[in-house]
């Protein structure tokens, strides 16, 4: 064989391998007539009220649209503060304390419950795009989807822990275009507006004249040397005009390639994060306040979902992917505690509040988990910390929970208990060289 023979097969093959990975040569059962596209999109750490729909002091226009055109849920609340457990919930239809995904860094395994399975059983070419090591393959997050994209070294901002918002919807929509004559399910991922807060275009120049803050410890000293609270909270906000910019990349696309109105479209938020609230400054995880579980949810497919609803009941997280099989007409084979909302987007039922229980994590002197949770109505919040101290607030009257009421009403503590009956081992966290390496300088670990 001569040297030109083998680069014509070399060249052949590495294409091969490209459209292989990126499914174009699978075999799916249906095209894109047979039903909609699918675009699930997870922001990281994007409180509802940094959305200027959701009533917040903040320019996201394209969010804001999304919802006036779809169904929005003003009292979406998150399962966890952390990105893994929150995306299994997202994914599954199940809460942390039954899948025992509890923190970051964990290997989720196998996991048949998982979105990415249902879609490509019922048809659809599936695509996955993450922004952050936590949900990289690495961890158990490319199973099911055809084609799993968690490059994180895509540009020179970026780091082997994380990637822009930029290039991970460049990535998507690569890949979308090339199947947008096919009936395609994507997953994207945005890792912004997670700290440290440095959207582009902004320079990383505050006052830096007043007491030191008590940032996290990860964050780097150009931002450590800032004093002013308010710096930081226009910086976060200046994130999510990023990431509200990458979305309307994707909605532009859609609307190019003349399929936007045969999209389903799902926008939220993995949790929130807490800016200057409760004395913990701009980082999220160790507390249940709803600073960091209120998060936006937005469902948009035009003649199938009501157009310009804003909802008020409780709902949470899980019920995306139990809704979504709801809307797509898919048999669910899986025992979800997340309910499907599909007959309330579509106005066929009202939307009736659940208690939605909240869950997150922290080590103790044995590294051993050691779990808080947080039983949430749409009235009150019980707090249970790892210790076993009890707190109960008021919502109503005290949204930003700062003052502790004598007691909820008894039937929570009875709920939480019930629920925390079939709560499963929770699974501990991969502690290799390179997990702790990406978790650190990502602020998930000591």
């Amino acid at each position: 064989m001569n040297r030109q023979t083998m680069w014509g097969l070399m060249m052949l093959l590495g294409v091969a391998m490209y459209l292989w990975n990126s499914g174009e040569l699978k075999k799916h059962k249906s095209t894109r007539e047979s039903g909609p596209n699918v675009v699930l999109i997870t922001l990281n750490s994007t409180r509802a009220d940094a959305v200027g729909v959701y009533g917040g002091k903040n320019e996201t226009p394209v969010l804001d649209t999304l919802a006036k055109q779809g169904t929005m849920f003003t009292h979406a609340v998150s399962t966890s503060p952390l990105t893994q457990p929150a995306h299994v919930s997202i994914l599954s239809g199940n809460p942390p304390y039954l899948t025992g995904v509890v923190t970051n860094g964990t290997d989720i395994g196998d996991r048949a419950a998982m979105l990415s399975y249902a879609l490509g059983a019922g048809g659809w070419v599936t695509g996955a795009f993450v922004s952050a090591y936590p949900l990289t393959r690495q961890l158990g997050w490319g199973q099911g989807w055809d084609h799993f994209d968690d490059t994180l070294r895509a540009g020179l901002v970026d780091s082997s822990h994380e990637r822009a918002a930029v290039h991970t919807v460049d990535k998507a929509l690569e890949w979308m275009e090339l199947h947008k004559k096919q009936h395609f399910g994507v997953w994207i991922h945005l890792f912004e507006p997670h700290g440290p807060y440095e959207a582009p275009g902004r320079r990383v120049d505050g006052p830096t004249d007043g007491p030191a803050l008590d940032l996290p410890d990860y964050w780097p000293d150009n931002h450590k040397a800032i004093t002013d609270p308010e710096w930081f909270v226009e910086a976060y906000k200046a994130e999510v005009r990023t990431v509200d910019a990458a979305v309307g990349r994707v909605m532009d696309a859609l609307d190019e390639w003349g399929v936007l109105d045969e999209t389903l479209i799902v926008v939220t938020a993995d949790h929130g994060e807490s800016l200057t609230e409760h004395d913990y400054l701009f980082d999220h995880g160790d507390h249940l306040y709803d600073v960091s579980l209120r998060v936006p949810l937005i469902f948009r497919w035009p003649g199938k979902i009501n157009a310009g609803a804003a909802l008020s009941c409780l709902v949470s997280n899980q019920d995306i992917t139990p809704t979504l099989l709801g809307l797509l007409g898919i048999a669910d084979e899986h025992e979800r505690q997340g309910r499907d909302l599909s007959a309330v987007l579509s106005g066929a039922k009202p939307c009736v509040g659940q208690s939605v229980l909240a869950t997150t994590t922290s080590a103790n002197d044995d590294e051993r988990l050691r779990m808080s949770h947080a039983l949430r109505t749409h009235r009150y919040k019980r707090i249970v910390s790892a210790a076993g101290d009890g707190s109960c607030f008021d919502l109503e009257s005290d949204p930003r929970e700062n003052r502790r009421v004598s007691d909820c009403p008894s039937e929570m503590k009875d709920m939480m208990l019930r629920l925390l009956d079939d709560q499963v081992e929770p699974i501990q966290p991969r502690m290799d060289e390179t997990s702790e390496e990406a978790l650190r300088a990502l602020g998930y670990a000591e």
